[in-house]
């Protein structure tokens, strides 16, 4: 056995064991809102649901492109990129959370046991190829993803608005998928 193959076992053992997940907790002003919010209606309610499956999905791709950006390789433009996805992915997390407490719910704060998956995935194929290729693809996978949860979502009974807002978030990841496509060709 080599040192890759029990690097990637211990990896592969390590995120299953923990079942860690990311975590992107409320701070003390929501609690605060959550706690004094009055009774929500069965529209807040429907809505705070489909945001509530959204929000961990947002985490853990918040969190995987943080890590895509520091897998080493000679590509010095693709770390911003990603960063600022990051980012931007945090920032859309932060509007449902704030949606969520503002329609009187609690906002969900860990994300998926598979967004621990993916970035373990992320992690031990970056012991076998420490490129570009690698930090796109797997961000490529996540923006996809999040296009499919979010098309999940809206399939289901959500109001104008909250539709409204997730259409805008949809197109802007669609917008992200073809930036990405093009990176990964050129990589």
């Amino acid at each position: 056995m080599n040192y890759r193959h029990i690097a990637a076992v211990s990896a592969i053992a390590l995120a299953t064991s923990l079942g860690a997940c990311a975590n992107a907790g409320i701070n003390e002003a929501q609690e605060f809102a959550v706690d004094t919010a009055p009774q929500q209606t069965e529209i807040q309610k429907t809505d705070t649901a489909a945001l509530n499956k959204l929000i961990p999905d947002y985490i853990d791709a918040a969190a995987l492109y943080k890590r895509a950006a520091d897998i080493p390789d000679k590509d010095r433009e693709l770390k911003p990129i990603l960063i600022k996805l990051a980012q931007e992915r945090q920032a859309d997390r932060e509007r449902m959370q704030n949606l969520v407490v503002a329609m009187g719910g609690e906002p969900a704060e860990l994300g998926e046991a598979v967004g621990t998956g993916h970035r373990t995935f992320t992690e031990l194929r970056t012991l076998v190829a420490d490129d570009s290729e690698v930090a796109v693809e797997e961000v490529l996978r996540g923006e996809r993803y999040l296009e499919e949860q979010i098309s999940s979502v809206l399939a289901g009974d959500v109001s104008d608005a909250t539709a409204g807002m997730l259409e805008d978030m949809r197109e802007d990841t669609r917008t992200k998928i073809t930036l990405l496509e093009k990176i990964d060709d050129a990589v």
